[in-house]
């Protein structure tokens, strides 16, 4: 019985010094993180939804502020989105024309869980990804 505590003792102190040791993100780092990518993204996009149209999916977004943006790029992928290995598949291209909302339709979709997202792509080479949007397809 003894021989088990130890183990167990040493097994969560290793553990507690490895979520405390440089490099292993903290809740404080986590925190900021998200926060950060949370005002960027609100700095262009006002919103981004996404909805079923006949037999494709139709995304629609706004955009606070067109200055600076010379297209945008919507992508979809039917991965886990917090995946950082999930694949995206570039699905429309549309140019900024200085409006404040845009749209695009995918009539490529099959069943499943389809997450869309859009990046606002800037003049100075740079780009802001909106949220993300899921529709769920279940069949034709």
């Amino acid at each position: 019985m003894k021989a088990q505590f130890s183990f167990f003792a040493s097994t969560a102190l290793l553990f507690a010094t490895a979520l405390t040791s440089p490099g292993f993100p903290t809740s404080g780092s986590a925190d900021k993180k998200p926060a950060t990518i949370k005002e960027k993204q609100s700095g262009n996009f006002s919103f981004f939804r996404t909805h079923r149209q006949g037999k494709g999916v139709t995304a629609s977004w706004g955009v606070t502020s067109g200055a600076g943006v010379v297209g945008f790029q919507v992508q979809k992928t039917y991965e886990d989105p917090t995946d950082t290995y999930a694949v995206w598949e570039d699905v429309s291209s549309v140019a900024c024309n200085g409006g404040r909302s845009y749209k695009c339709t995918d009539n490529s979709v099959f069943p499943g869980s389809i997450t869309y997202r859009v990046s606002a792509l800037l003049s100075d080479g740079g780009s802001v990804e909106s949220e993300i949007s899921t529709v769920r397809i279940v069949s034709h």
